[in-house]
């Protein structure tokens, strides 16, 4: 396991270090010093440089980094949206670009394969929307992770400190070891584009053998299970009664579930000693940063600017973001504050940092087959696999432009969703979480490419 982060909040990781290597290989690298002796474009190509190196010689599996977007460097891609005033460019933060260090053929992926004019400072650029003459995949990404990583969205050491907590106490707390009483995995379907309930079935099928299942489901003229609705009483009745697991398909925002949870909800939730892994396919519950060019941004120059939302206008295409937004250019969210507003809340958070559509049920799935399949699953391993599943499921490596708008996002879907947590954690209930020091782990089998 390798983790990076800024000298500043290193200081505040030394337990949570000492704990990680009763039971992984952990090695600390500074930010800083990455950068300062690694040769790329800008910081985020500097980084994953270092990455790479980590995956290919190093052996590194996990990889966490610990940093907000004010911090740790943000790669945006970039996709051919139809906005006039944007000129018709869209921007969206992704960690799959740290994840997917490199092509099938071992070799290092950029994700900058086109680099006539503007385009070389557009990375993981997608097209489709727009442009439906040129390949979807404009920029050739590989897209499959080959580590399993996560990112601690922390800007201050005192945050940092209470996620090391809240990962430590996961790790060690009596709630979900081996043997003990069948954890609890709290289904959650809202209202949304779609009816999401016949696939929460299919994922409570995946999971019933390991898990006691609890749903809230909404009910509606066409369906009526008679289970408890997914209202904020009903989800603080199961997280507070110990559920280890929340899935959460329906309509969301940046500071919640729509009816039923919200970063004002955090503050009565009781279940420090009993955490959960969440993930939601809602849209933008795991905001990360600001979404240039519809929202102010500072551009990779230092220049600040109003954002189309609030009258600008580009005549030409948008200059790339800054790989850090700091202040009003990092907007935080329910996924971010669920991790590192307190002693409660979640250990981990997958989900989307901007609009999410059905197809993001596949990655739900493919996370929960996953956990299934494995021993001992990890989140971070679960969440690779979700990846490499739904590139295998969507058939991203064919998907061609039509006549609609849809193809393009099925494509980007699984670069937009994050996960925020220690990607090594182990799921409750499936061996080592819970039962304190454990002898170290080999790391697991990475995904299949």
């Amino acid at each position: 396991m390798l983790i990076v982060a800024p000298r500043a909040l290193a200081g505040a990781l030394e337990r949570f270090i000492e704990h990680k290597r009763t039971r992984l290989d952990v090695r600390l690298v500074i930010l800083e010093e990455v950068l300062a002796r690694r040769a790329g474009a800008d910081d985020p190509e500097r980084l994953k440089r270092h990455l790479y190196d980590a995956w290919r010689e190093g052996g590194v599996r996990y990889v966490l980094l610990v940093g907000d977007a004010d911090v740790m460097p943000v790669r945006y891609m970039v996709l051919d949206r139809v906005t006039g005033p944007a000129f018709d460019y869209a921007f969206y933060p992704s960690d799959l670009y740290y994840a997917d260090v490199a092509r099938a053929d071992g070799s290092f992926d950029d994700w900058n394969a086109q680099r006539d004019g503007f385009h070389a400072g557009y990375y993981g650029e997608v097209r489709g929307e727009k442009n439906k003459g040129d390949p979807i995949n404009y920029d050739q990404v590989d897209y499959r992770p080959d580590l399993a990583l996560g990112r601690w969205p922390v800007s201050t050491p005192e945050e940092a400190a209470i996620v090391a907590a809240k990962t430590i106490r996961y790790d060690t707390g009596p709630g979900a070891a081996r043997g003990r009483e069948t954890p609890a995995a709290a289904l959650v379907a809202v209202g949304g584009w779609i009816d999401s309930r016949g696939s929460m079935d299919r994922v409570a099928a995946r999971l019933e053998a390991r898990w006691r299942i609890e749903r809230l489901y909404y009910a509606d003229a066409a369906r009526n299970d008679d289970a408890p609705p997914p209202t904020e009483p009903e989800l603080l009745r199961l997280m507070n009664g110990g559920a280890r697991l929340v899935l959460h398909t329906g309509h969301g925002h940046d500071d919640g579930w729509e009816h039923c949870l919200g970063v004002a909800s955090l503050g009565r939730l009781r279940n420090e000693a009993s955490l959960p892994v969440v993930f939601s396919v809602g849209c933008s519950t795991a905001r990360l940063a600001t979404l240039p060019p519809y929202e102010a941004y500072v551009d990779a120059s230092g220049v600040e600017h109003a954002g189309t939302n609030s009258g600008q206008v580009f005549t030409s295409p948008p200059p790339a973001p800054l790989c850090y937004q700091k202040g009003r250019f990092n907007p935080t969210g329910l996924g971010e504050q669920m991790l590192r507003a307190g002693m409660a809340g979640a250990v981990a958070y997958i989900g989307c940092n901007t609009g999410s559509q059905p197809c993001a049920l596949t990655l739900l799935e493919g996370f929960v087959e996953s956990a299934g399949r494995r021993e001992r699953p990890r989140v971070g391993d679960c969440w690779a696999d979700a990846v490499a599943y739904y590139y295998e499921r969507e058939r991203l490596a064919t998907i061609a432009p039509t006549e609609s708008w849809y193809p393009a996002s099925i494509f980007f879907q699984g670069m937009k969703f994050m996960l925020y947590g220690d990607p090594s954690v182990e799921l409750a209930g499936s061996g080592e979480a819970g039962q304190g020091a454990a002898a170290s782990q080999p790391a697991s089998e990475h995904p299949a490419r």
